[in-house]
């Protein structure tokens, strides 16, 4: 386009350059693609002044040039303007689209986070609750020290009677004695978890003085444990359980107790509980805190409790520890007692002789006597066990033979290995009577015998008086002269029988025995081999028990728990942390980690 100068006084214009100067300034008036129209010519007056322009026909052709290359404008047009149009409403309701599309995406990454965030917060909240009233701890130690037996378990959840449980002592002092105090604490507390009924608390006796005396301030003394029926109108029954009932000894250590006359009860009322667990806590092998507090929870809730008493004061050769143990576990109600000074209490129901190294005197021989009669009602029970360390005990000796018992010298042995274990005198046993099998776990039981003396039965039945072979060797084993080591005597031996005294009823009722369990090992019944996982041993001989007892079977038959070596026992300060950390630190980074997803969806 021509560039426009100031206007100047000049000569009029040719007529024929004033021509090319209108059409000039037609031809820059025209729109690409439309075609010229020439105008009427102005007055000569009304002309313009003079300009300098290109060429018509090098601008038309730059025109045509610009238009080819489409680098030219197009001009706006009805079509156009109805595109606009139409696209106009199109994005806006593509933006609303993506606009909503992201509000939800939004929402939902709320709803979700809020939703798992509020979720840990109510698991966690559950969980605390939880934890502190159901079963659901988790025993983290070697030993599993902390944990109760699922035997125990069953039994605790079937008892229908309110029990306290009652350790006069505050919680601090008491756990703090030892492992074994703690671990009995955390046993107690769980069987509140299995049931409501059972109850617990910590008595503090200088400050109650009252509750003191309730039992008796010569019956409970500081660590003392009671468990009790709750008070009734009716019945109110206790049990008492010491710091050494928390505890298992070991078994060389309470025979040679015994062969001082005593046990670790008379050297604990000699000397008080504490006092004997601190001198004498390295003897101690493991806990009995499950069989103690299950043990006097079936004596407070049993309406019928069967009362087992051992008697002492004879160096017997072995204190039965374990056995006294199994006895307590499944229901029994276990004291020994020093039958060259004590009575035996008329509501025994069995009593036990391990193996007395020296012999009864006649009066403690009337005084066994007297319980199996029970003035004419029989009904008594008697186990008694053998040796090959016994002395001659003629006494001894000659009450048996009355019940058709003798116990020969020697030891039992067995020809053939696949019948002895180790050594020809541990023999094994499966020649057993069918008889009192109820509580036995499989159809056909194995025993083993250590060192068995033979036993011989003098007669099968002799007025009211009747005895039975119940667990006898094979034909091939012998009996060995300890002295010579000769074989004396080839053919089957009897390991185990049962002397009985029969009151038939007149009335047509029920007859009434008093029996005499006879092992002719006291070996066989000592910790090591009731512990025998691949011999029944020990469900035998509670069988059997339970049977001539005839008490009702428990199922109960629970294992020491051993504490010792390095173990994971969680401080005051790591259960903090962890309570800490599961209750307030894993919520607050579960939330901080929601808030940074929803702040990122939010913002993508």
């Amino acid at each position: 386009m021509s560039n426009k100068k100031k206007k100047k006084t000049a000569p009029a214009a040719k007529p024929q350059e004033a021509v090319k100067d209108k059409a000039l300034e037609a031809e820059e008036k025209i729109p690409a693609g439309e075609e010229v129209v020439p105008e009427e010519e102005a007055p000569a007056e009304e002309q313009p002044a003079e300009r300098v322009s290109k060429p018509i026909n090098d601008l038309l052709g730059d025109v045509v040039k610009a238009q080819k290359e489409g680098k030219m404008e197009a001009p706006d047009n009805e079509e156009d303007g109805e595109a606009e149009d139409t696209d106009e409403p199109k994005k806006s309701k593509d933006k609303k689209h993506t606009n909503v599309r992201q509000l939800k995406h939004g929402m939902m990454s709320t709803v979700l986070t809020i939703v798992f965030v509020a979720a840990v917060v109510l698991v966690n909240v559950i969980a605390t609750v939880l934890f502190e009233r159901y079963p659901l701890t988790l025993d983290l130690t070697k030993e599993k020290k902390f944990s109760i037996s699922d035997e125990s378990i069953e039994y605790v959840e079937k008892i229908d009677t309110e029990v306290m449980i009652t350790i006069f002592s505050t919680e601090e002092d008491f756990t703090s004695l030892s492992d074994y105090t703690r671990q009995a604490v955390e046993v107690m507390k769980k069987y509140k978890q299995y049931n409501d009924l059972i109850d617990y608390r910590f008595v503090e006796i200088d400050s109650n003085p009252d509750i003191v005396s309730e039992y008796g301030i010569d019956t409970v003394s500081i660590y003392d444990i009671i468990v009790e029926t709750n008070p009734t109108n009716e019945v109110k029954r206790t049990r008492k359980v010491t710091l050494i009932d928390l505890l298992s000894f070991d078994d060389e250590f309470l025979t040679n107790l015994s062969n001082y006359g005593m046990t670790i009860d008379t050297l604990a009322d000699q000397y008080g509980d504490l006092q004997v667990l601190q001198y004498y806590g390295g003897y101690v092998t493991a806990s009995r805190a499950d069989q103690a507090f299950v043990s006097a929870l079936m004596a407070v809730t049993d309406p019928n409790p069967t009362s087992a008493v051992f008697l002492t004061g004879r160096k017997e050769a072995n204190s039965l520890a374990y056995l006294h143990t199994l006895l307590e576990a499944n229901g029994y109600q276990v004291k020994d007692i020093d039958i060259t000074k004590e009575e035996i209490p008329e509501d025994t129901s069995l009593v036990v002789i391990a193996a007395p190294c020296v012999d009864y005197l006649p009066e403690e021989i009337d005084k066994i006597d007297a319980y199996l009669e029970n003035g004419g009602a029989l009904g008594k029970q008697m186990l008694y066990c053998a040796s090959v360390l016994q002395p001659e005990t003629p006494n001894l000796d000659e009450f048996l033979a009355e019940y058709g018992i003798e116990i020969g010298s020697g030891v039992v042995c067995e020809q053939s290995s696949d019948y002895y274990y180790q050594f020809p005198y541990y023999t094994i046993a499966n020649d057993i009577s069918d008889k009192f099998l109820q509580d036995v776990s499989v159809s056909d039981p194995v025993l083993i015998n250590a060192a068995s003396r033979p036993i011989k039965l003098l007669f099968d039945e002799r007025g009211f008086n009747g005895i039975e072979a119940y667990v006898s060797s094979t034909g091939n084993a012998y009996v060995m002269d300890m002295t010579t080591g000769e074989q004396v005597g080839k053919g089957q031996q009897v390991y185990t029988a049962i002397a009985s005294k029969v009151n038939f009823s007149s009335d047509g009722g029920a007859d009434t025995y008093s029996n005499i369990v006879v092992y002719g090992a006291v070996e066989t019944l000592s910790d090591g081999y009731l512990s025998f996982s691949q011999f029944n041993n020990r469900e035998y001989v509670l069988s059997l028990l339970n049977g001539v007892t005839n008490k009702t079977r428990t199922g109960l038959v629970i294992e020491p728990v051993v504490i010792t070596g390095n173990v994971y026992d969680l401080t005051e300060k790591q259960s903090s942390v962890l309570q800490w950390t599961f209750t307030l630190i894993v919520p607050v980074i579960v939330l901080i980690i929601g808030g940074v997803i929803w702040l990122r969806r939010k913002n993508r």
